[in-house]
């Protein structure tokens, strides 16, 4: 017998106690609401009516012969996560009065300017501005962003530079008289003004990154992994250290371990695109759990702890980071993930 689209169904769903095809069945819906019904309210949908839908349209024999492919499966279960305004949540929960606003906030516009022992607080009112470089060329000048900043600024040869949060990126003294060169720590979107007489060239630890007219990503994040990610869009960039030294091509990534030196360059498409985060998303892709509540924590501003026996959990999907923090725990819950918030920290456990 079809399984039908209930409430019974997908609380089972969320307790992990679904078939094969009860599972697809629920995964499918969401796919077709996300679709239909991005700006309604889920509350007022007609299961009854959904249930038909799907009853008719989706367990076809076209569909049967298809639905186990892993292209639709990766699909499908990435709604899981990215579902918006929490959807589903309402149909397992009772209705309860709104609960106390979180300690967590989204993240702001903004960041510091440092040059020498003087700090400039920058936000979309005060941008940066590269007569600041003009008037210091001799100076040690840095642009810095807390947990829950992230920014945007131009520097003096038109290039472009996204700094997200939790991040700092030191200017040379004299940059682009003769060189332009600058030091990451954290990540940053670099969009290069085209200059064949000075190269662009990022150091990120023991890192070299060059380029000429170019845009690309690089992440390097310490205290969470060891982990250099660098991803090109477009142009050429030579990444070096040590005895490595590759050429990436657009679309194109490499992950190194800055610790040992060992490497990996992943084929372009192989993973979503993590330079999404300067256009306001998040999205992952099977990404482990702790890389994703890294990168929440440092737009949301907030500490965590992770029981071990989710440590290998991994989600996929794209959620806005205009998103309040309520609504990511809304998410991280229907994929099966238990919390507890003490004070201002998460406590992750089962």
């Amino acid at each position: 017998m079809k399984p039908r689209l209930t409430k019974q169904l997908l609380e089972k769903y969320q307790q992990g106690m679904c078939s094969t095809e009860e599972n697809a069945l629920v995964e499918s819906w969401y796919n077709q609401l996300s679709r239909q019904n991005n700006a309604k309210d889920i509350p007022e949908l007609d299961l009854a009516a959904e249930d038909q839908f799907f009853q008719q349209h989706i367990f076809g024999p076209e569909w049967r012969a298809k639905r186990h492919k892993k292209a639709y499966l990766k699909v499908a279960a990435s709604m899981v996560f990215f579902l918006m305004a929490g959807a589903a949540i309402y149909f397992f929960s009772p209705r309860q009065q709104a609960p106390k606003p979180l300690p967590f906030s989204i993240g702001q516009f903004q960041a510091d300017l440092l040059i020498g022992n003087e700090v400039v607080s920058l936000s979309k009112e005060k941008p940066f501005s590269p007569e600041w470089l003009d008037r210091h060329k001799d100076s040690n000048v840095a642009l810095q962003t807390k947990r829950g900043q992230e920014f945007k600024m131009e520097l003096p040869d038109g290039t472009l530079v996204w700094l997200n949060a939790d991040s700092k990126l030191k200017i040379e003294p004299g940059y682009n008289e003769h060189k332009r060169s600058v030091f990451l720590e954290g990540e940053a979107y670099f969009k290069v003004a085209k200059n064949k007489a000075k190269p662009f060239i990022v150091h990120v630890g023991n890192t070299r990154i060059e380029a000429l007219g170019t845009a690309f990503n690089v992440k390097l994040y310490p205290k969470d992994n060891a982990l250099l990610t660098t991803q090109l869009d477009e142009g050429k960039i030579r990444v070096s250290n040590a005895g490595l030294d590759e050429i990436l091509l657009p679309g194109q990534r490499i992950q190194l371990n800055v610790l040992n030196g060992a490497f990996q360059r992943l084929a372009e498409n192989s993973q979503p695109d993590i330079a999404n985060w300067k256009d306001g998303y998040f999205e992952f892709d099977q990404t482990p759990l702790p890389e994703i509540l890294a990168d929440l924590a440092r737009w949301y501003n907030f500490t965590y702890s992770l029981s071990p026996a989710y440590k290998n959990k991994v989600l996929s999907g794209k959620i806005s980071k205009k998103e309040s923090f309520e609504e990511v725990l809304k998410i991280l819950r229907f994929a099966g993930i238990n919390y507890t918030i003490e004070k201002n920290e998460l406590l992750l456990i089962p």
